[in-house]
């Protein structure tokens, strides 16, 4: 139960949503699939004298066109999964959204939006977002701007989202449609990741890798494809000495100290790339 006093608001549209939040003066939290809020607030872990639930002000659904995806902060991963245009430009989500942990009610619950707002470095999404690109619309009664997800997720938990900001969508460049890959280290079904990896084709031919779990923030890196195969030795230590380099500061937390989280980080990229090249290899003879 939660214990502590507080206003509820529930604005049918971004306006009331951004007037709420200037007014509260950083003092709210705000409330999007509510799948991680409302048990740290039920624990004590969270308090707000002000809190604004997104759930009426249509944030939800997937668009397509003018070579963008846009998809509303309070799009599920259910939403996603139902949408065949959607996984079908961008199958990397299809891979995330199907697998996610906690099975189908976080999948009918949970969002997109609000995963990417928490950075929980061990959450699926932040690390997802960052290999596609993506953007994170914020507004306020100010206006509208947008960031990077390189940039959007600051440290565990911190965003660059301010108090008076609501996350309004995410918004994805059209993928060039080519194999993707991704992947999962974690002790049980139901258990956070401890680290995750999704392959996408780069420009320049190289794979990128975004990396999650390992570190306090998603981790990009460049891997060179494999002339002789994902079981090459000398590739595979290419890809340990990339991913080495990147995860200086790993992650640790009640699941796993840092040192596991960096050993098996390049596991989860071998992985990744694996499983792109493969699904690219039965494309190409079917």
């Amino acid at each position: 139960m939660i214990t502590n006093d507080f206003t509820y608001h529930a604005p049918t549209d971004l306006a009331g949503v951004a007037s709420v939040l200037s007014e509260a003066s950083g003092d709210a939290v705000v409330l999007g699939g509510g799948t991680m809020l409302i048990p740290d607030m039920t624990h004590g872990k969270t308090r707000a004298d002000v809190v604004v639930d997104l759930s009426r002000a249509g944030l939800s659904g997937i668009s397509h066109g003018d070579g963008e995806i846009v998809i509303g902060a309070m799009t599920t991963y259910a939403d996603v999964l139902s949408d065949d245009r959607a996984t079908a430009l961008v199958p990397l989500l299809r891979l995330v959204a199907g697998g996610v942990t906690g099975g189908p009610q976080i999948r009918n619950k949970g969002t997109i939006g609000g995963s990417a707002s928490y950075a929980n470095p061990s959450s699926e999404v932040p690390a997802c977002l960052l290999a596609l690109g993506a953007r994170m619309r914020l507004v306020s009664a100010s206006g509208t701007r947008e960031v990077a997800a390189q940039d959007f997720v600051t440290g565990a938990f911190a965003t660059a989202r301010r108090p008076d900001e609501a996350l309004a969508a995410l918004v994805l460049p059209v993928p060039t449609g080519a194999p993707v890959g991704y992947t999962k280290l974690k002790h049980a079904e139901g258990s956070w990741p401890i680290a995750t990896a999704a392959c996408v084709p780069g420009p320049d031919g190289a794979l990128r890798v975004a990396l999650g779990g390992v570190a306090a923030t998603p981790l990009l890196v460049a891997i060179d494809r494999p002339e002789a195969g994902v079981a090459d030795p000398a590739w595979r230590a290419h890809v340990r000495e990339v991913v080495d380099a990147a995860v200086t500061e790993p992650w640790s937390d009640v699941l796993s100290d840092g040192a596991y989280r960096r050993r098996v980080a390049p596991v989860a990229a071998v992985r990744s790339i694996a499983q792109a090249l493969e699904t690219g290899e039965e494309e190409e003879t079917s």
